[in-house]
């Protein structure tokens, strides 16, 4: 006699979905919100490596304003320079890469940047618990169908692939 639990196994996979078409069109529509969700946390990690620079370079900013304010009015300047060269080199430099990706000076906010930061993270951790359960969602959809398929031994062609099939031989 065949394998009860086989049976057992199509005929709870076939009473959770429906149909074989229903079935695939169901792998079909997870597999496209998982790869959707998957290419959005791409675009997140992105944009977020590209605020992250911003951020240390505004936070650079912000802590090195004041030496550079101060270099306007000091009784003996080369001293002052040599004593805070770093600081006033690290000024420069990011006020150089914060006005080359268009950043405002005079409203920057290094606390709404790292607010904004903050969003994109949890934005991720989202997206990306959605794409998880998506791809779990398809490996159980996938063994539902290989249930299926097992059981019903493919002794019902696949109308798609008949169709092909059909056509293939049509224009041969």
């Amino acid at each position: 006699m065949g394998n009860y639990r086989e049976f057992e196994d199509a005929a709870q996979s076939y009473n959770e979905v429906g149909s074989l078409s229903d079935l695939k069109h169901q792998i079909t529509v997870k597999t496209e919100a998982g790869k959707s969700a998957k290419q959005s946390v791409v675009k997140l990690e992105h944009r977020m490596k590209d605020l992250a620079e911003i951020i240390k370079y505004a936070q650079q900013y912000k802590d090195n304003r004041s030496y550079h304010i101060a270099t306007k009015k000091p009784r003996n300047p080369d001293a002052y320079f040599r004593r805070y060269e770093s600081q006033i080199i690290l000024y420069g430099g990011a006020r150089r890469m914060l006005e080359q990706v268009g950043i405002n000076l005079k409203g920057l906010n290094v606390d709404k940047l790292k607010a904004e930061y903050q969003e994109l993270m949890k934005q991720k951790s989202e997206l990306t618990s959605t794409y998880k359960k998506c791809e779990k969602e398809v490996q159980s959809l996938n063994r539902k169908l290989e249930n299926l398929n097992q059981y019903l031994g493919q002794t019902q062609p696949d109308p798609v692939q008949a169709q092909q099939t059909k056509n293939r031989n049509h224009s041969l």
